[in-house]
């Protein structure tokens, strides 16, 4: 189900592969349709990608294809079925289009709007709407829509075990229901596909983000402390009040999924990992002076919502940090330090054509004004030691350079990965020694949320923005796993 902006993308889409065999690029589409930034227009192609209409090849830029042309079909959308406690099902019938390859037969299929959220690890939230094969019968592990005691209908995973039926919910902070013998336990179909509820959407995204964070921000000095919020970042940032910020540590696109693609599949070397690709996502490939206007606009934000007492930590590499740099001195945000980051573990060169990258670069920044105000707590940095790091000892100053494996702990993967996810390891450093429990840590470009759960272990609070809802998603799941630890340093 397209919304008219939607449909306008697709077509202007079509037209352009007809011409010149190739899709136009995130920049012409954004200046197509006047629309606020690059990632806006990220954002129609991602739906319409999400929705079938369009595909893409990973790790390769400018690399959108048509589908053939999508049937639409018309199915009844009952009502609403609890993903949560169970909830009377409401049969308001309305017809809904959806494209057909999404169900093979619409014979005895129909649709519901989810409501709770038992069923996030499914990847299944509130506001989806699942089409439902109607079927009277369900194997071990199938989704399905129960209806229990003749009038309380929900969504689980069904388990038929000895003695009852269990049905269980997607969600580990939830307890399943459990179907005697002498309940009534009716199924009324299992669950063939979901549709996101981001395809559902209001005419804009711009619209659709609005609604969402009504709620956030609902009074102009207060911070929505606690949150990741989904939307464009320099947007998102315009909402924060001045001077609201303890602490921002930034992992922005560095602007390098350019040249060939490469990838590689590790057969027996040790420390490295699996399969491994260099990044190449559109919304990492911009040109120079978009990029600078873009670095530029959302660090000038940043300098507006840090307090005095606060500062900034970004991420980088060649590609981009000498451009951070720059921009920090045409906002008079003055330097704290350099950070090199050591990858003892870096991945080989595999062209063999140059030294093989080994660092990452981080800038420590605060908001200038001629005064050093900004946070800073020695004496944790000097206590700091980690096994790991092979150049730190406790009770010695730290360095300007971490020696800090990439690897990232199973537990960091559990819920899904970005593909440029930063290890608690540094985000709990930078959390420890540049901010005070109780502070407010901000992370503009939050992917997988490591920012946020290093910030929610540590006992401070959080606030996320992230423009893809899948890496939302994720985040939301590890920070609803994360729990507070005493100190760093125990």
């Amino acid at each position: 189900m397209l919304t008219k902006k939607q449909s306008q993308v697709l077509d202007f889409v079509r037209k352009y592969y007809g011409k010149y065999h190739y899709a136009p690029s995130l920049k012409e589409t954004q200046k197509k349709f006047n629309l606020a930034s690059v990632s806006t227009a990220h954002y129609y192609v991602k739906r319409l990608q999400d929705s079938g209409f369009l595909s893409k090849k990973h790790n390769h830029p400018r690399s959108i294809s048509l589908h053939h042309e999508q049937t639409l079909i018309q199915i009844p959308l009952l009502g609403k079925i609890a993903a949560g406690q169970p909830i009377e099902a409401i049969q308001d019938k309305e017809m809904i289009a959806v494209p057909q390859d999404k169900i093979m037969d619409s014979k005895d299929v129909y649709a519901l709007r989810v409501v709770g959220n038992s069923m996030i690890d499914e990847n299944i939230n509130d506001g989806d709407v699942v089409l439902v094969k109607h079927q009277v019968t369900a194997e071990n592990g199938q989704k399905v829509v129960a209806l229990v005691d003749h009038q309380e209908a929900t969504l689980k995973q069904y388990y038929r075990e000895r003695g009852h039926v269990r049905l269980q919910p997607a969600n580990q902070a939830m307890e399943p229901i459990i179907i005697r013998k002498d309940q009534d336990l009716k199924i009324q179909g299992i669950v063939l596909d979901v549709i996101k509820n981001l395809d559902f959407a209001t005419e804009t995204k711009e619209e659709y983000l609005e609604t969402r964070e009504q709620q956030l921000f609902k009074t102009s000095s207060k911070v929505p402390a606690n949150s990741l919020i989904l939307g464009d970042v320099i947007a998102t940032l315009k909402k924060l009040p001045d001077e609201s910020i303890d602490l921002v540590i930034a992992d922005p696109p560095y602007n390098l999924s350019k040249g060939s693609v490469i990838n590689f599949q590790n057969k027996g070397l040790k420390g490295f990992g699996g399969k491994w690709n260099k990044v190449m996502e559109e919304w990492d490939n911009l040109p120079f002076m978009d990029y600078l206007n873009f670095t530029h606009e959302w660090l000038g934000e940043i300098k507006r919502v840090l307090k005095p007492t606060g500062s900034i930590w970004v991420f980088g590499t060649y590609h981009n940090i000498g451009l951070i740099n720059t921009v920090f001195q045409l906002l008079e945000m003055e330097m704290i330090n350099e950070v090199v980051w050591y990858k003892r573990n870096a991945f080989p060169n595999l062209a063999g054509r140059r030294l093989t990258a080994s660092h990452e670069t981080l800038l420590w920044a605060h908001v200038g004004k001629g005064k050093r105000d900004y946070y800073f707590d020695y004496k944790a940095s000097k206590d700091f030691s980690d096994e790991t790091d092979q150049l730190k000892e406790r009770g010695k100053q730290m360095r300007t350079v971490w020696d800090i494996p990439n690897n990232k702990d199973r537990e960091e993967l559990k819920f899904g990965k970005h593909p440029t996810q930063k290890p608690l390891r540094v985000c709990r450093r930078i959390v420890n020694i540049s901010s005070k429990p109780g502070d407010v840590v901000l992370a503009p470009f939050a992917g997988a949320g490591s920012e946020c759960v290093a910030a929610k272990e540590l006992g401070r609070r959080y606030i996320g923005i992230e423009l893809e809802k899948e890496y939302v998603d994720i985040a939301n799941k590890r920070l609803a796993a994360t729990k507070q630890v005493k100190t760093l340093f125990d």
